[in-house]
């Protein structure tokens, strides 16, 4: 099991050097989504990168974890961006790129006996650390995508 543990972490960190290359070639106001700029989108995936931190590292400890994501997917994103909506573009990328070495440390802490365990997660119903990897791969694969496509047709909509 910690071979596709190793093997999905290869993968997050490849998405995410996909997601910085765009990063670095979009202008910081590049509105990516109707309400949405390039710093919204950082605070956004901040914010999972957070929920899977406690998520994991609450696993590790006794296994109780309560439902984070009360709301709705739609109702935590906004209000993740929204707790950042003072943060400079700076301390926002400083908290994401801190976001992701906290994940990473956190999936590397979980002992190998509770990897193939299912626990709740944070959004309701039960989840693995290999599906919540799959899931935050996923998900900024489907970010970067976006990306490259208003890099290359800035005026088109999202």
């Amino acid at each position: 099991m910690t071979t596709k543990i190793d093997d999905l972490i290869t993968k997050m960190e490849l998405t995410r050097n996909r997601l910085n290359t765009d990063l670095e070639k979009a202008t910081p106001l590049l509105d990516i989504y109707p309400s949405w700029n390039l710093k919204h989108l950082i605070d956004h995936i901040t914010g999972w990168d957070e929920l899977a931190v406690s998520a994991f590292r609450s696993y590790s400890r006794d296994g109780t974890l309560e439902r984070v994501v009360k709301d709705g997917i739609d109702q935590f994103n906004a209000a993740s961006v929204n707790a950042r909506e003072a943060w400079s573009l700076e301390k926002s990328r400083h908290a994401y790129d801190s976001a992701r070495e906290e994940l990473l440390k956190a999936v590397r802490e979980i002992p190998a006996e509770k990897l193939p365990q299912k626990f709740p997660a944070p959004w309701g119903g039960m989840c693995t650390v290999t599906s919540v990897l799959r899931i935050l791969i996923s998900h900024e694969s489907e970010h970067a995508q976006h990306i490259e496509e208003k890099l290359k047709n800035p005026t088109d909509s999202a």
